[in-house]
């Protein structure tokens, strides 16, 4: 006998069953069982079950079974073929929670149990099961039905939740890690067919951008570790890893896979069968930075992503935003001196700075102080007259390298207007190329954010719902501000960079497009990665005259697609690389002024 049966009944119910047991059984597993409703009858043709809160009785195969506390608690069930409907609305798959009372179950087992509908964190589930019969195994699952990305709708997700699906992608693109945000912490990365852009900057904001939006939405899933645990150790899906870390960074595309779909708090999931693997296990994913042509002049751009020393003294820890500790600090520093060492600069403008001033203990000399003890270029701080640069905490700040570049005066800033709150105060700098004699002028920049939206929904600098979210309106008076100060002031060969905290396509970058200055940095660059969605919020423009001074410009892929668990706060993951040394992508341009180097 291959059945067997466990119930919860009192001991005279047990007995009495005990009597005929393989009659019991029998009847139970009868294929023309009165008492069995069907599992698409269950899931219903809606997002939620028609049966929430009833007490049934189903049929299934197991089709995978993560049933330990530390895994889901629980178990997929699939109709067997007679039993599924010709109606592709409705699926034929649900999750079973288990619980004291269930026996281990396996894979390919026929299986009939008793027990009440419930949507869990959105997933139609099977709860308080209190019988359950084996009914023998099958010799192979039901095949898995084809689960393309983009889905067509959402209802496309919800009429295979519970089923065994192979993912795979519909329009030419490769299955991609698009997001690992949630990876180190929960155990799941977010893939879709091809990499996710954020909607304004690759189309208009407005309506082209909310249309984007919405067909992201559509080609999106988690693909979860099969489990519950939370900060899982070691990290999973290391058959993904990739890079000079050997870390799961987002871009790697991977190829189709078999597994379960499920639910979790309005998003959709999948429970890998199979083990994910790399579409081109040997392909390099990063680049070193190119090599800098004789003759040409490099100005880069790196938010540093809250670089704070304390009183730069060993004390004053936990920094307002940055390291919690000297030891973190330390391990930040070389990261950020790996990173800049590596761009091979002659300029950098530098965002997310501590804004302490310019002295011995300042946070900018202690970056600067160790890039020079740590190689054999020698870089100088631009300074204007003024002990620290506006009131916020964090500023923007320049270096430059002495052997190859000049400066004749102090650097200038603006408080006024846009930049007494909220946009930082931008910082010019006049310098000139030793090659060359030409003088230009570097202005760095470090916008309003998108967060922290106004109280007041009529704001002009609310979510406008177009794209571009909260403080629009503050970062396009920003960037008139600037264009008339630059304008005003006269300088000469100018370079705008920095973090702009606007996207390609949206209105404060455009308006420098349309403004006199030339952005060579294309609509597939990206700096950033937000919610799945790659995007630059780091830019470098030249004034026109200088278009055709431009060499090359590139965005180095250090951090944006690294998992952030590989920063300098987690001691376990660190490694004193240019590898997520911050949240965003260092920018380098290159120039040149003469045809002297050619």
């Amino acid at each position: 006998m291959t059945a067997s049966t466990f119930t919860r009944a009192s001991l005279i119910t047990a007995l009495i069953a005990a009597a005929s047991p393989f009659a019991a059984v029998a009847d139970v597993c009868k294929t023309d069982n009165p008492n069995i409703t069907p599992i698409n009858a269950v899931q219903g043709s809606s997002f939620n079950s028609p049966m929430v809160d009833t007490r049934v009785t189903v049929r299934g195969i197991v089709t995978a079974s993560w049933q330990t506390e530390k895994e889901l608690g629980g178990f997929f069930i699939e109709s067997a073929p007679d039993d599924a409907d010709d109606n592709d609305k409705t699926s034929e798959g649900i999750f079973v929670q288990a619980d004291s009372y269930i026996s281990n179950v396996s894979p390919k087992d026929t299986i009939v149990l008793s027990g009440v509908i419930q949507e869990i964190n959105d997933v139609t589930t099977l709860t308080e099961v209190n019988e359950l019969t084996t009914c023998g195994s099958v010799d192979a699952l039901p095949a898995a039905a084809q689960f393309t990305l983009p889905a067509a709708d959402k209802s496309a997700f919800e009429r295979v939740e519970g089923m065994r699906v192979t993912l795979s992608s519909s329009n030419n693109e490769p299955l991609t890690v698009s997001g690992n945000y949630n990876y180190s912490r929960y155990g799941f990365v977010d893939v879709s067919a091809g990499r996710l852009w954020t909607p304004s900057q690759v189309v208009n904001p407005g309506d082209e951008a909310r249309e984007l939006a919405a067909k992201n939405e559509l080609n999106r899933i988690q693909m979860d570790d099969n489990s519950n645990q939370k900060e899982p150790r070691p990290l999973p899906f290391d058959s993904l890893f990739s890079g000079p870390q050997k870390s799961l960074r987002t871009g790697s595309e991977i190829e189709p896979l078999v597994g379960v779909v499920s639910q979790f708090n309005n998003r959709y999931r999948f429970q890998p069968l199979d083990t994910p693997q790399l579409k081109e296990p040997g392909k390099t994913v990063v680049s070193d930075t190119p090599e800098k042509a004789g003759g040409t002049l490099r100005i880069a751009s790196f938010n540093v992503l809250n670089f704070f020393n304390g009183n730069g003294q060993g004390l004053g820890f936990p920094t307002p935003r940055g390291a919690d500790t000297p030891e973190e600090m330390k391990r930040q520093q070389a990261k950020i001196v790996a990173a800049i060492n590596a761009l091979n600069a002659d300029v950098i403008g530098i965002m997310e700075v501590e804004n302490d001033g310019f002295g011995e203990h300042s946070a900018i000399r202690q970056l600067v102080d160790a890039l020079n003890d740590s190689g054999s270029v020698t870089y100088y701080i631009s300074e204007p007259q003024a002990q620290r640069i506006g009131g916020d905490q964090i500023t923007v700040g320049l270096i430059y390298n002495k052997d190859t570049i000049s400066a004749s005066s102090h650097a200038l800033v603006n408080t006024a207007g846009a930049f007494a709150w909220g946009s930082r105060p931008p910082l010019a700098q006049t310098l000139k190329d030793k090659n060359t004699g030409e003088e230009f002028t570097v202005i760095v920049n470090h916008f309003k954010s998108k967060g922290s939206c106004p109280e007041d929904n009529e704001s002009p600098n609310s979510n406008q719902n177009d794209g571009q979210a909260c403080w629009n309106d503050l970062r396009v008076k920003s960037a008139e501000q600037l264009t008339e100060w630059i304008a005003e002031e006269a300088f000469p060969n100018a370079v705008l960079l920095g973090d702009f905290n606007a996207y390609y396509k949206e209105d404060p970058i455009r308006y420098f497009s349309e403004n006199g200055f030339h952005n060579p940095s294309k609509a597939t660059d990206y700096s950033y990665v937000y919610d799945i969605q790659a995007g630059a919020l780091d830019h470098i423009f030249v004034a026109d005259t200088l278009k055709d001074n431009v060499s090359g410009v590139y965005h180095l892929p250090f951090n944006a697609d690294e998992p952030w668990i590989y920063d300098y706060r987690n001691a376990d993951f660190y490694e004193p690389t240019p590898y997520r040394s911050s949240d965003h992508d260092p920018l380098v341009l290159d120039l040149r002024f003469s045809a002297s180097g050619m």
